[in-house]
């Protein structure tokens, strides 16, 4: 499973705020996350204060043995 994080960073008091998006396409650039991150705050659903940390895709494989339920 791949995931886009996109985290934000307070400078004045060092809190964070992350945001996941699960599945992103296969073909972002690292221009087009920078300008989604940077809508974000524009927007406002990043809170104030809050500027642009770090973004990665993150892929991850589980590996089942069994599931009981």
């Amino acid at each position: 499973m791949k995931r886009l994080f996109l985290d934000f960073v307070n400078p004045a008091d060092g809190k964070r705020r992350r945001i996941t998006v699960q599945a992103p396409k296969e073909d972002l650039t690292s221009e087009e996350v920078s300008q989604a991150m940077d809508q974000l705050i524009t927007l406002g659903a990043i809170p104030s204060g809050y500027v642009k940390d770090r973004a990665a895709i993150v892929e991850t494989t589980t590996n089942e043995f069994f599931n009981l339920l």
